[in-house]
């Protein structure tokens, strides 16, 4: 086998691996996490969202902001939780 063959090999088998490893790593996890903001609710779901967090109960203002926009439990729940994060800054 020519040098040139053995090189061709070698770099297509080296960019098979970053593929399947690329695949791997984005398949595994990903840490972002996109979703609309409480903010941008209507204000009536917004209300119930935020009198829920007022109480401390975090699971039901998941369950409000799933039920208003049909998102994932992981979406949800980042999104409430920034909703949190942000009125607990300002005072709220």
């Amino acid at each position: 086998m020519s040098p040139f063959v053995k090189m061709v090999l070698i770099v297509a088998i080296a960019l098979v691996v970053w593929w399947v490893v690329s695949s791997v790593r984005n398949a595994a996890g990903r840490s972002e996490v996109s979703f609309t903001p409480v903010e941008e609710l209507a204000p009536e779901v917004r209300d119930t969202i935020d009198a829920a967090l007022a109480r401390g109960e975090l699971v039901p203002a998941i369950k409000h902001y799933r039920a208003a926009t049909g998102a994932g439990l992981r979406e949800s729940k980042a999104a409430v939780e920034t909703r949190r994060w942000k009125t607990d800054g300002d005072g709220g």
